[in-house]
């Protein structure tokens, strides 16, 4: 039998043949001994999979799987993952990079330190252009006490972060398989959007040791269209916190509950106001938080603006048409 490898890089891929390529390469160009690199393509209809299995002809590292239904990020991860061999999963999206040397170093210091996670931080670039746009995280937001606890994490990644980009979710840190295989711990495939932070989330509950490491190493490349800057987004991000608060129910740590239950009112009025916009009364209704008078007066001004914005949308354009007879026809 072969050695097994010191990291399994786990690569998601859809709709990817344009720059998964880049991804591969710069997984394989690593300086770690052992690496192996699996791609999943998600039912792309383009030619993610034939760029796959290229790779794969020419490289006995790259093993490329196939998903047979389409079943989202979370689902192809969890498919690489099971066929893993590594002592590290090292998480890469298919639109991004690493940096030469990367794996070697978070290995070292992960092994260093007993670390069960480690992650580092991120260089943003423009995707279309390769525009610089610096470190995603501050260097003293990466100079956290370590292991990370809960509420820590949590408090890392509340909304008043997300317009800055500065989520404790965005993350992709190197995790210990054996950790992750023992707790039976797997990416919730129901979950489009906060799925990586679940994770992280029931990682540390189950005892995992997350630590970070300063040193930029991951290139996020940046492109329009995200469905983690949508709007749809915030319904994923909602049913992720429940399931994290039903996991804090009873837990020790003073005041994570409370954190996550100001975390879910500040998701669910966003919630509360796209699903009124749409239309689904009933469904809103599930997200409203309504018990003082300040959060009586939010949910009042979302539903006035959720009106204003579906009475725009049902508004005929100026020189449009209506939808009756045809001219002519009286």
């Amino acid at each position: 039998m072969s050695v097994p490898p010191t990291a399994s890089v786990v690569i998601p891929a859809f709709q990817a043949d344009a720059f998964v390529d880049c991804a591969i390469r710069s997984a394989l160009d690593q300086t770690l001994a052992g690496i192996e690199v699996i791609v999943v393509d998600d039912c792309s209809t383009d030619g993610t999979w034939d760029v796959l299995m290229d790779w794969a002809r020419r490289d006995p590292r790259v093993v490329a799987l196939r998903q047979p239904v389409r079943g989202g990020p979370a689902a192809a991860r969890n498919a690489a993952i099971a066929q893993a061999r590594g002592r590290w999963i090292a998480l890469l999206d298919a639109d991004d990079l690493y940096v030469p040397g990367r794996l070697a170093h978070l290995v070292a210091v992960a092994e260093a330190s007993g670390a069960d996670l480690l992650a580092d931080n991120m260089l943003r670039v423009d995707f279309r252009t390769g525009q610089e746009f610096g470190p995603r995280f501050a260097e003293a937001q990466m100079r956290l006490p370590c292991p990370v606890c809960l509420k820590e994490a949590v408090r890392r990644d509340m909304p008043e972060h997300w317009p800055r980009g500065e989520m404790f979710g965005f993350f992709q840190p190197i995790m210990r398989r054996d950790f992750l295989a023992a707790r039976r711990i797997r990416y919730a495939e129901d979950v489009l959007v906060g799925e990586d932070f679940l994770l992280y989330f029931e990682c540390i509950a189950a005892g995992a040791r997350f630590h970070l490491t300063p040193a930029p190493g991951y290139v996020q490349r940046l492109r329009a269209g995200s469905l983690s800057r949508s709007r749809e987004a915030m319904l994923h991000m909602s049913t992720a916190n429940r399931r994290m608060l039903a996991i804090a129910a009873g837990r020790p740590e003073d005041g994570l509950a409370a954190l996550l239950r100001r975390r879910q009112r500040q998701i669910d009025i966003d919630c509360f106001a796209l699903l009124l916009e749409r239309g689904a009364v009933r469904d809103a209704l599930r997200h409203a938080h309504c018990g003082t008078p300040v959060r009586l007066l939010r949910h009042a001004r979302a539903a006035v603006g959720a009106w204003q914005r579906r009475r725009s949308a049902a508004a005929p354009r100026p020189g449009a048409r209506s939808a009756g007879r045809s001219p002519g026809l009286g």
